[in-house]
């Protein structure tokens, strides 16, 4: 290990080239790793995606004609969706389209803010582990009553009353309407895009109920459904055991209504919906390896094109001692030690590259997080006034990194020992 150190002492030209495109090679690849991370993974307060599914639905008439709701009623969750066996908990919230724009403050007269609301019900912070600085979520009293109670997080309190203390019980003015706060959480990022926002509400105070419940088909609405399997449950066995309600239901309404309705119950894992695929029932199959692998092709192009270029310059340099390593081997050195001096040589070159890729790629997200384009992966807009939050562990993928990190050594290793065995 020491010679090594001394051989890339001896050439600080080329130790310098090789790891700064080791770094891009890595960093290139990792940004596009991170991204689908950030949007996939359990990442505070959506800790449990991976047993998440997302449940949509569409009604069409006897002509096929959209019912012009893509959610549920209160009636329909109460009815389907909390009699699931293989649901742990079912969560219900407004879905973004029917959320208008809140203005925030004090009291009259004070410096109004821009804020983002969510409409919600109490299973939601069950769905999502939301850590309380102070007071508590509303309860099930308060979603039947429409009180207006609602939590807010951290940032908001110390951006209208400048502190997070003492905050529990006191009024804000969401749009001159006053609201009794009853909790306080910590921030959540916006690119955690089902979760986050600045006030949290009961959908129950919502003006009209129509915007949540449509006329005689009554299970069609404005309710987005997530629920969160039992350890255990599959994604097949949740779209297998709403069939038989589907299929109740339309016989129901025919028989009321004597009209032929058609339900579509659009039923993804979280993972799916996140990146807009469609897959089968069973997320454990190809399905889900072919639903990722452009992704998965854009990272292998993106980290392959400078290693292949950092392997000719290691080609170059390895060709360029086969002279020196020809006369140790005649006074009497080994082919393995030579080797190993060669093998440790890359692999530190590599590791200082790869180290410095990781931390690349974390600056230029960082250095990017609140541009249109970056907001646009997330389905979010530009926000001039508030500053997109990063949490740490967005950026922790140790396998993806290792994987990456492997890929670069192996290409460069062969680089060098193919013309070091064959002096």
């Amino acid at each position: 290990m020491k010679h090594a150190f001394a051989l890339i002492r001896a050439d600080k030209l080329f130790s310098t080239i090789y790891i700064a495109g080791t770094a891009v090679a890595i960093a290139s690849a990792m940004v596009v790793a991170l991204i689908i991370h950030i949007r996939i993974s359990n990442i505070y307060p959506e800790e449990h995606r991976d047993r998440t599914v997302c449940v949509q639905s569409t009604f069409e008439d006897e002509e096929g004609k959209f019912m012009g709701f893509l959610g549920y009623s209160p009636v329909a969750v109460e009815e389907v969706f909390n009699h699931l066996q293989c649901a742990e908990v079912v969560s219900a919230n407004m879905g973004s389209e029917y959320v208008y724009s809140v203005m925030a403050c004090a009291e009259m007269g004070k410096q109004e803010v821009p804020i983002t609301p969510r409409f919600t019900d109490t299973n939601f912070y069950r769905l999502y582990d939301f850590k309380f600085i102070d007071g508590r979520p509303y309860t099930d009293e308060h979603l039947q009553h429409a009180d207006k109670c609602i939590v807010i997080t951290d940032a908001l309190a110390r951006k209208v009353f400048g502190t997070t203390e003492k905050v529990v019980g006191r009024e804000l003015l969401l749009n001159y309407l006053p609201y009794r706060i009853i909790g306080i959480i910590k921030e959540v990022s916006p690119l955690m895009r089902d979760s986050s926002a600045d006030v949290y509400l009961p959908y129950t105070v919502q003006d009209s109920r129509n915007h949540y419940q449509g006329g005689e088909v009554n299970y069609a609405g404005g309710l987005e459904v997530s629920v969160l399997l039992k350890e255990g449950c599959t994604f097949r066995m949740l779209t297998d055991e709403l069939e038989p309600y589907r299929a109740k239901y339309l016989s129901m309404l025919k028989q009321t209504t004597g009209k032929e309705y058609k339900w579509f119950i659009n039923a993804r894992p979280y993972w799916a919906k996140s990146l807009n695929f469609f897959p089968s029932n069973d997320r454990t199959t190809i399905d889900m390896l072919y639903n990722l692998s452009m992704p998965g092709l854009l990272m292998l192009l993106l980290l392959l094109l400078p290693a292949i270029n950092l392997s000719g310059l290691v080609s170059n340099r390895m060709e360029s001692r086969v002279a020196e390593m020809g006369i140790r081997k005649a006074f009497g050195a080994k082919r393995r030690t030579l080797l190993n001096e060669v093998i440790h040589e890359n692999l530190v070159l590599t590791l200082f590259g790869g180290i410095s890729g990781y931390l690349l790629s974390w600056l230029f997200i960082s250095a990017i997080r609140n541009s249109a384009m970056f907001l646009t992966l997330f389905e979010r807009e530009y926000d001039p006034v508030n500053s997109v939050t990063l949490q740490l562990d967005m950026f922790f993928t140790p396998t993806i990194f290792l994987i990456a990190f492997v890929c670069c050594v192996v290409l460069n290793l062969m680089a060098a020992l193919i013309p070091a065995w064959s002096s």
